[in-house]
């Protein structure tokens, strides 16, 4: 029995994944929990930014083919960054109590925030499939390469969100600090504007923003119907994997001071 100074488990190990999985799906129950429209709150955002800027940059980006499948592949992607970011970054603090008086790893319930993310971006696929289709954008078989790019774009999604979760222990002005830097990071990312509109003195500072090689993928293979060259797939990697490897290295050094600074 665990008392309220448990120390919660630090790793995870075999039994915890089945733990993570109910986590993962009682987190996307709680999202939509006596809600009228449910999932459909998951596509609404999207769509009202899509009914922005098709009605004020549709002509201003004509140059742009099939403008709205443009704007609303980018609009999927960054609604599952900036909403999945969001949950990560609360979920240790959300859930002191439970890991103050259980030994459950702090790391499920990051894990858990990201899988019932992925869940809902995975589903959201298929109405905004028709959506775009109903657009004029027809089904290839080069599209399922979105699905490593999911992943890809996950692994940085989450090493970045759970560096952040680790210091929101800390410091509560980490939360408050990201909901500020989050609309400076959706105009800094091409998504309502063709990344070639940056001009090229600035197109460096452009690349050293993670969203615009992600969002770029996401593009060639959704819009243009092309695989990414090496190049592309190479720079997205190694920024998962760079991200990823500073999140758990976050965690791991700040995860002893957890339980005092719930």
């Amino acid at each position: 029995m665990y008392t309220a100074n448990a120390i919660p488990a630090t790793r995870l190990q075999a039994h915890h994944f089945s733990l993570i999985r109910a986590l993962a799906w009682k987190n996307v129950r709680l999202r939509y929990k006596s809600s009228l429209l449910g999932f459909a709150w998951s596509l609404l955002n999207p769509l009202i930014f899509l009914g922005i800027f098709l009605l004020i940059f549709s002509k201003a980006f004509a140059q742009v083919p099939n403008y709205p499948v443009f704007a609303l592949s980018g609009l999927i992607f960054w609604s599952f960054f900036a909403t999945v970011s969001g949950h990560i970054l609360g979920s240790l603090t959300e859930n002191a109590g439970v890991l103050k008086s259980l030994a459950i790893p702090p790391l499920a319930f990051p894990i858990a925030q990201l899988m019932a993310g992925l869940f809902n971006l995975l589903l959201s696929f298929i109405p905004f499939a028709f959506i775009m289709i109903w657009f004029g954008w027809r089904p290839a078989l080069v599209h399922l390469l979105v699905l490593p790019i999911t992943a890809l774009f996950a692994t940085f999604l989450f090493g970045i969100s759970l560096a952040l979760c680790a210091l929101n222990v800390y410091f509560r002005d980490i939360g408050l600090l990201w909901s500020a830097l989050l609309p400076a990071f959706f105009y800094l990312t091409p998504i309502a504007y063709p990344a070639d509109l940056v001009p090229d003195g600035l197109r460096w500072i452009a690349a050293l923003n993670p969203l615009y090689h992600f969002i770029g993928l996401v593009r060639s293979v959704l819009v243009e119907g092309t695989v990414p060259n090496a190049s592309a797939w190479i720079t997205a990697a190694w920024i998962g994997l760079l991200a990823l490897v500073i999140g758990l290295f976050a965690h791991r050094v700040l995860r002893r001071g957890y339980i005092a600074n719930y």
